[in-house]
């Protein structure tokens, strides 16, 4: 399928809760650039330029293959990159606070409180020699928000709401007793014990099975609608963002290649990448399995010619002439000199 080819597959229709465009979105990324190395022997440089806007109620998916970098990106917007990393230029801004410098006594205040991940193992991110009902409980007393008896109380309650049965019961217990599910529901109500503006979700659905996958994703939509709330959806799967999502970000070797409302990008993608992952997940019609040739490049350096160049069936000599500009397109932004 070509970038400017329309697929007959329909998207669903979902409703924007999203403010107006003239509001200050909750997550505003700019020209978001992080290496891994000293700032004269840079081994890295695995963001480059991330633009992302998050806005307030709504539902962005942030999609792209392993390696593009989209789990890196919700590291550096909460302020936990791993060792060795370190924002070399950009902005990130919360409700129109900037992050990137801030103290770090203030980013802990931030996250949980206006700010929550919900990572991809909940078994790694749940302390295994606490009781669940405990840690939910001390996350809402850190912040300040109730006592020890009133924030277990509201503890209990939140894992009755993300469907825990008998919830007074399994509070006490640790999080090896829970199911792969269940652990998960778990990790979703402490990210949401305090109601933040903004919840990231990073593939909340990963080693669960196909029903489950479904089940999780349907409670995180719902609990963060209910709320008022902001997401940012990380997945591989481009059928996820179309099933759940308002806007698609599609990121590509530490690049953003396509961004708009996901109806769009889906059916009518503008990006050959793009076009190459709804294909790979089976969101066209076609009679066999796809597989985008290649791998993601190393990103030793900033890049001087588009990172899909290698891979790109639709590649001309103009592509490897510079770094494609992020430019408004319609209702989209795209990223490629043939868009």
């Amino acid at each position: 399928m070509s970038p400017g080819e329309r697929s007959e597959v329909p998207a669903p229709e979902i409703e924007s809760k999203a403010a107006a465009p003239t509001d200050v979105p909750v997550l505003d990324v700019v020209d978001l650039t992080v290496g891994f190395g000293s700032s004269t022997n840079r081994r890295s440089i695995p963001l480059q330029g991330i633009h992302l806007q998050v806005a307030a109620g709504e539902r962005m998916a942030l999609v792209g293959e392993s390696g593009s970098g989209k789990s890196l990106t919700a590291a550096a917007v909460l302020g936990l990159l791993p060792d060795g990393a370190e924002v070399i230029r950009g902005s990130v801004r919360l409700d129109g606070e900037e992050l990137i410098g801030a103290p770090e006594r203030r980013l802990r205040d931030l996250r949980g409180r206006r700010m929550a991940i919900m990572f991809q193992n909940p078994r790694a991110s749940l302390n295994p020699v606490l009781t669940v009902g405990g840690q939910i409980a001390e996350v809402i007393r850190v912040h300040g928000e109730a006592g020890r008896k009133e924030s277990w109380s509201q503890a209990v309650d939140l894992l009755a709401e993300m469907g825990i049965p008998n919830a007074p019961r399994r509070a006490k217990d640790y999080v090896h007793q829970y199911s792969g599910g269940m652990a998960q529901r778990a990790a979703l109500a402490m990210a949401l014990s305090c109601r933040p503006d903004l919840l990231i979700a990073d593939e909340p659905t990963t080693g669960l099975d196909a029903t489950l996958q479904q089940q999780v994703l349907e409670l995180v939509v719902e609990q963060v609608d209910s709320r008022d709330a902001s997401l940012l959806l990380i997945t591989h799967d481009i059928a996820v963002a179309r099933s759940h999502c308002e806007r698609t970000t599609v990121m590509y070797a530490g690049r953003v290649m396509e961004s708009g409302p996901t109806a769009t990008v889906t059916a009518d993608p503008k990006n050959p990448y793009t076009s190459a992952l709804l294909k790979a997940f089976g969101t066209v019609d076609q009679r066999r399995m796809y597989a985008i040739g290649g791998v993601v490049p190393t990103l030793l350096g900033e890049l001087g010619e588009c990172a899909f160049a290698d891979r790109c069936p639709l590649a001309a000599p103009e592509c490897r002439d510079g770094v494609p500009e992020l430019r408004q397109l319609d209702d989209r932004r795209v990223a490629c000199v043939k868009a």
